[in-house]
């Protein structure tokens, strides 16, 4: 089995991208919870006039929360940056770590204003708490990470665009299964297809985006509009013009999709663009 490094910087064994496992955000959920017994022994101080132990747990609560919060947000950053093979760069603020280090003086602070602890005590029960927030929630991801070396773009452009590719991708199928016609449907599954064989190329080279952003963005938008109206308008089995207009846009698309992988391939560019400028003229005067 061969190891090596992808264009856009993830690790791939085998042919196939090998990416760490990260937490999901939803794992900072415990944060929020552990600290309740504060907050109801800040109402208990509240209600029996201790103001050392009402402000001592009100002040070490809201401190739990911001550190919850801040561990949540760098988990939230964490597994975005790894979701697709491209590596986004990350904050340049450590948010998880930030976080532990709140959550410890929450924890300080209430050892000792609400447990009546000494100092030294406090401190051990803050850095105890940090340390268990690192060992469950571990520190930001390094940002030495690789970025893209997309000519002329970064990683967080490229992913921009295929995220754009990815919301397009959905509209077109939404509308596919409005329509009743079993061949025009399928035929739109087939075109979705190839456009995601598109994607997954330039996702595992990024250096292609150049040679795919007029189809990503210009191509792929005219493609979700048509299919979209024609849809809204039609979504029943019928036959006529328009009908047959449409499936002729299809039969382009699909050409369209064939020409645009094989030049993927054969990195050029001249005779594709051309192709999507006929299909772009043929999207305006059909109508559909």
């Amino acid at each position: 089995m061969t190891t090596r490094t992808s264009p856009g910087g993830a690790r791939r064994v085998g042919g196939k991208t090998s990416k760490k496992p990260v937490f999901s955000a939803s794992r900072a959920l415990l944060l929020y919870l552990l600290p309740l017994p504060v907050l109801f022994a800040s109402l208990y101080g509240v209600l029996y006039g201790n103001v050392r132990v009402a402000f001592g747990a009100a002040v070490g609560f809201a401190l739990a929360m911001v550190g919850a919060q801040l561990v949540r947000h760098g988990l939230t950053l964490e597994v975005e940056s790894r979701r697709r093979k491209i590596v986004r760069r990350l904050s340049t603020v450590p948010y998880k770590l930030l976080g532990h280090g709140v959550v410890g003086l929450a924890m300080a602070i209430v050892a000792l204003l609400v447990v009546k602890h000494s100092i030294p005590t406090a401190l051990i029960v803050g850095m105890a708490s940090s340390l268990g927030s690192f060992l469950v929630y571990g520190l930001d991801p390094s940002r030495s990470l690789p970025d893209a070396p997309a000519i002329g773009v970064t990683s967080e452009e490229v992913i921009e665009i295929l995220n754009e590719a990815d919301g397009k991708i959905a509209g077109i199928e939404s509308a596919a299964d409005q329509i009743r016609n079993l061949e025009l449907k399928q035929r739109l599954h087939g075109i979705v297809g190839g456009i995601r064989e598109i994607t997954d190329i330039v996702e595992d080279d990024p250096r292609d985006l150049r040679r795919a952003r007029k189809f990503l963005k210009v191509y792929l938008d005219g493609a979700r509009r048509v299919t979209e109206g024609y849809a809204a308008t039609h979504p029943s089995n019928q036959s006529g013009e328009l009908e047959e207009n449409f499936r002729a846009v299809l039969g382009t698309m699909e050409t369209v999709i064939a020409e645009q992988k094989e030049r993927l391939l054969e990195n050029n560019l001249t005779e594709l663009d051309v192709q999507i400028e006929v299909l772009q003229t043929q999207l305006e005067k059909e109508g559909v």
